[in-house]
């Protein structure tokens, strides 16, 4: 039995001596390889980078009566700032034309697209009212650096050549609305 156990001694000891070199080989080919990764990942790099701010353009359109000053927001139909003089469009006559004129201007950074319209307010007591159009000089307001871009509006108000005399001291009153759109 004696012999047996140095057998078995002496094949693990040549065991363990075949296993070191290979381990050896191993290792060494992973520190190399190890090494080599290394000195892969040390070649120069270079980064660029880029900032650039955003900003949201502004929209805003004011009216005024002359066209020059006291330009002020008129932005909801049930509390209107701007009004037309009420003697503008007294007294007419069958078959009487008035005009009058108004302004908008764009105090936005982007440009603005018009439609305008006009309708006669509730309450009106004519029995057949006087036709009304509004027409701007430009569709257009085009924002440009340093300038304030406006137009006028033309508002006619014409009564019917037929007119009938029960609309004698009848009245009503005009909304007239400038709807802009902000374009690029």
């Amino acid at each position: 039995m004696n012999t047996e156990n140095t057998t078995r001694a002496e094949r693990r000891q040549n065991r363990k001596g075949k296993r070191r070199p290979v381990i050896a080989i191993v290792l060494a080919t992973l520190a190399i390889g190890g090494i080599g990764a290394a000195a892969t990942s040390a070649a120069w790099t270079d980064n660029v980078f880029f900032s650039a701010s955003a900003q949201a353009a502004t929209f805003n359109l004011q009216g005024s009566l002359d066209g020059s000053t006291n330009w002020v927001e008129s932005d909801n139909q049930s509390s209107i700032a701007l009004t037309i003089p009420s003697s503008t469009f007294a007294n007419m006559l069958p078959g009487q034309t008035r005009t009058a004129t108004v302004y908008v201007k764009n105090t936005g950074t982007t440009n603005a697209s018009l439609v305008v319209s006009t309708a006669w307010a509730s309450g009106s007591t004519f029995a057949d009212a006087p036709t009304v159009t509004a027409s701007a000089a430009s569709s257009t307001l085009t924002a440009a650096s340093g300038v304030t871009p406006q137009t006028a509006i033309t508002v006619t108000v014409t009564a019917p050549s037929n007119w009938a005399t029960t609309n004698q001291g009848k009245s009503g009153s005009i909304v007239v609305t400038v709807a802009g759109t902000a374009t690029a």
